[in-house]
């Protein structure tokens, strides 16, 4: 005869159940992770991102990092200005661009491709960049930058 607390204890539905309660509640994640408006200006034919590391810092990365992506998508040069936190790019570039190139570099380099959570960091390993997500530990290899 099975005693019926070992019998509880093998239970699959029971197992599965009790996994469920300890289980933390997930948020919306979208409702989470926004970014703030861009402060752009334009000054003759220069584009200067105002709140550039406010942005880097609600993503998470590094300023140097985003800025050689957009600098890069764009085909211009410019420069990251430490003291008061903005970009320089030597073209000008509309709103909407700028818009379009941060949700894109969102997408491909922040929010994590297996549960969506914006929990992420950035790898370098050798000559290739690891996406790693600390919430649910994927690790996913991203396009270099």
């Amino acid at each position: 005869m099975v005693d019926p607390e070992a019998k509880l204890l093998y239970d699959y539905d029971h197992l599965l159940s009790r996994l469920y309660s300890r289980l933390p509640t997930r948020t919306g994640k979208a409702s989470r992770f926004e970014l703030p408006r861009l402060q752009v200006e334009r000054i003759g034919s220069k584009t200067i991102i105002r709140n550039f590391k406010q942005l880097a810092d609600v993503m998470r990365r590094e300023p140097r990092i985003l800025m050689r992506y957009l600098l890069k998508e764009l085909g211009a040069s410019g420069n990251y200005d430490e003291e008061n936190g903005m970009l320089v790019i030597n073209v000008k570039v509309s709103i909407t661009t700028l818009n379009n190139l941060m949700q894109r570099f969102v997408k491909t380099y922040v929010i994590c491709p297996t549960c969506g959570a914006p929990d992420t960091r950035l790898e370098r390993r050798g000559k290739a960049w690891v996406l790693i997500c600390e919430a649910c530990g994927a690790e996913q290899p991203v396009p270099p930058l």
